[in-house]
């Protein structure tokens, strides 16, 4: 399996994210390096945006599961710089994990309208 992790733009703001997917590798004794590291990160991530950061706990989806349907997302409304820049800090941890993962870690952006314009 893989993990995708799909990043938000918003204008010039990163608006959110989604995760989906799991890592399985025998050689790491039934569980994954990987997966633990972006499980981590993702977590301090929305442990920051809605603990110190003004975004609202239902900005938060989750969906747990042991499979491809595995899903843990964010949709930060009304995004401001700070927020934006903790998940540009979340994109730059996850892009420098993907480097050497053999396609099991996939990262994308996709740019939203903005509803400012």
């Amino acid at each position: 399996m893989q993990i995708t992790v799909q990043f938000f733009g918003q204008g010039e703001y990163l608006s959110g994210f989604s995760v989906s997917g799991h890592d399985e590798i025998a050689a790491d004794a039934e569980y994954s390096v990987l997966c633990a590291a972006v499980s981590s990160a993702v977590q301090l991530t929305c442990n920051t945006l809605t603990e110190y950061f003004g975004v609202p706990e239902s900005a938060v989806s989750v969906h747990a599961s042991r499979g491809k349907d595995n899903r843990i997302s964010v949709s930060v409304p009304h995004v401001n710089r700070v927020q934006s820049d903790i998940l540009r800090g979340l994109y730059l941890h996850i892009s420098q994990l993907s480097e050497n993962t053999s396609g099991r870690l996939v990262l994308k952006i996709v740019q939203q309208p903005d509803p400012n314009n």
